[in-house]
């Protein structure tokens, strides 16, 4: 065997143990170094290999394809700097707790640190924020035939095993070769081009993985349906919630909104619990919300909870908390008053979910589990299922319900006009139809979103990269998932996030991925206009709103887009719901100014202030 054919041999075999666990996603990136794991790819029938000139583009692609797909894509780059493009996507895949398989080709181990061309200390590169890494060896023919504990294919199944957790995470394989890289002639490879891809893998290759898997102690499969563990620790909120008169649920954002969605808003429909539902926990857009009675899902919280009088009088006594720290900070503002209340997080991700520190009970469980027992009807028992929800619990929620109703009156009229960038937001959620997915940009979009995104009982999918809450790597996100099977997709992005991906729109050449780009193009950063450093001229427009004076249709045209300017939230609406409909993506874009989108923000905090103050002032004897 040649040195070439051991090289695609040795490759073969990595990509061979990753299809055992059931990936079969691979995002491609150009370069000469990989070229023994490019050539495996495309002669494996379970392989989708993808292609991305950009490495940060195809790690982010990987991000959104974990989001939808549950299950963990590949990304294959060449040696050097190709490497540590791919940090900004492993970190957001460390925060938010994603599989994700990085597969790194490298020179030999005699050429680090001695001058040669292309060659870095890629071993170690990402730190603590891999679940996993490991240097392989070069290709050896002994070692290509040895299964035992210390072999090339055991560690690359252990690093599967790490990627797909629970929880989930990234991993690192770093895998030299020497020259040649391929193989002297192609006779004997089958290789495939775009147009032979079908990733799935035949009823013969089903059978051989899982006789694999079976002859493998301790080797593990994703459980159907999402991460599900815990213990029982969860009879404590059993009897904290029996106990409470005042109880609060608030969902942040979640890994997995299609597993815990719908049991938050299932839980707070059966207790009759007030919900504050982040758009990202999977509970707000939910047709669990009316699975039983009137759920009391609230989604207005972020305009009322700036008044001080709502946040004393609506003080609870107990609060439970799923998912990461809600986007509202007006919503975190008022967990840090409501200190005196018992705190109970759900939790069983890697990162802890309490940078304020006001947990009286950190729980290592599945949030899902928990909730979901805790909606079971029956008297309150040892077991800490309480009982039907009392009428001091009734009264609570219908408070509750009070607010927000007379809240989202005032938002819906203050908002209806074309200045707010809030009412796009809205506009797009309303648009969609049910079983379709929205991502959303960190930023200004996703606060938009939560603020004027009102609750329905409509299954929306709503996803974005709050891990570490980065505008980069949007518009590969969003097509990363629409490939990872969710579908239609409808991005809500500003100019600033799109500006910083537009190399991802590159993959939008497969038409297969239907995604429609909603752009709010305000020329700059529209979010430093709401804080204070707005009132530091001259330094704040260069150096914080930063107006760049582009004009996207352009590169819409590059990338062969169909591109479309709307002037009004009743235009956004029907744009997008035509455009849901159609094959591959376009761009829809909306023009606003950032100060005038500021001032109708207050006018609308202000039409709120006055809405609820007018309801507690009834109230009052």
């Amino acid at each position: 065997m040649t040195g070439g054919e051991l090289n695609l041999a040795w490759a073969r075999a990595i990509l061979r143990t990753l299809a055992e666990y059931g990936l079969e996603e691979v995002e491609i990136t150009p370069g000469s170094r990989s070229a023994p794991l490019v050539l495996a790819a495309r002669s494996l029938p379970a392989m989708r290999a993808r292609v991305h000139m950009d490495e940060r583009s195809a790690g982010y692609f990987a991000v959104g394809y974990g989001r939808t797909h549950l299950g963990p894509a590949a990304v294959v780059t060449t040696s050097g700097t190709a490497v540590g493009n791919l940090l900004p996507a492993v970190i957001e895949a460390d925060q938010s707790d994603l599989p994700m398989i990085l597969v790194t080709a490298d020179r030999p181990p005699e050429m680090r640190g001695a001058d040669a061309n292309q060659t870095i200390l890629q071993p170690g590169i990402f730190g603590d924020r891999v679940r996993f890494e490991a240097d392989l060896p070069l290709p050896s023919q002994v070692e290509l035939q040895s299964t035992g504990p210390r072999s090339m294919v055991h560690t690359v199944r252990r690093a599967v095993r790490h990627a797909l957790g629970p929880p989930g995470g990234p991993v690192h394989l770093n895998v030299p070769f020497d020259k040649p890289l391929e193989p002297e002639s192609t006779e004997g490879i089958t290789l495939r081009g775009p147009a032979d891809e079908d990733p799935r893998p035949s009823e013969s290759e089903l059978e051989r993985v899982a006789e694999a898997e079976a002859a493998q102690p301790g080797s593990w499969r994703p459980r159907p349906g999402g991460r599900v563990r815990g213990s029982d620790r969860d009879t404590l909120v059993g009897h904290r919630l029996w106990a409470a008169r005042r109880p609060l649920l608030v969902a942040g954002p979640v890994c997995d909104p299609g597993l815990d969605g719908p049991a938050l808003a299932r839980f707070a429909a059966r207790r009759s619990v007030p919900t504050l539902a982040d758009p990202l926990s999977g509970a707000r857009f939910t047709s669990g919300i009316d699975e039983v009675g009137d759920a009391p899902i609230l989604g207005a919280y972020d305009h009322f909870l700036r008044i001080p009088e709502v946040v004393e009088r609506l003080e609870p006594d107990l609060v439970i908390r799923v998912g990461r720290t809600p986007t509202s900070r007006a919503l975190e503002a008022a967990l840090a008053n409501w200190a005196r209340a018992t705190q109970i997080v759900i939790d069983d991700g890697t990162h802890r979910k309490d940078h304020q520190g006001l947990a009286d009970h950190y729980l290592r469980a599945s949030a899902s589990r928990v909730l979901n027992r805790l909606a079971g009807a029956g008297g309150e028992g040892e077991d800490g299922r309480p009982g039907p929800p009392s009428s001091s619990q009734l009264r609570w929620a219908r408070h509750w319900k009070e607010i927000e109703a007379a809240s989202w009156q005032a938002v819906e009229t203050g908002s209806a006009d074309a200045d707010n960038e809030g009412a796009y937001a809205a506009a797009t959620v309303r648009a969609l139809p049910a079983g379709a997915t929205l991502f959303v940009s960190s930023s200004m979009p996703v606060r938009d979103v939560d603020a004027y995104g009102r609750p329905r009982a409509r299954d929306l999918q709503v996803l974005g990269n709050r891990g570490a809450s980065g505008i980069d790597g949007i518009v590969s996100s969003a097509l990363g998932c629409a490939a990872g099977g969710a579908g239609p997709v409808v991005a809500l992005l500003g100019d600033l996030a799109f500006y910083h991906d537009m190399n991802g729109l590159l993959a939008a050449r497969d038409r297969d991925l239907n995604v429609v780009f909603v752009l709010v193009d305000n020329d700059g950063g529209g979010i430093f206009h709401m804080l204070p450093i707005r009132d530091f001229e001259p330094v704040f427009t260069p150096y914080f709103a930063t107006p760049h004076g582009l004009d996207f249709r352009h590169a819409a045209q590059m990338y062969e887009l169909p591109f479309t300017d709307v002037a009004s939230p009743q235009e956004l609406e029907e744009a997008v719901a035509e455009a849901v409909g159609c094959r591959g993506a376009e761009v829809i874009r909306v023009r606003t100014d950032r100060e005038r989108n500021r001032r109708s923000h207050r006018r609308v905090q202000a039409e709120v202030a006055r809405s609820v103050h007018e309801l507690l002032n009834r109230e009052t004897p």
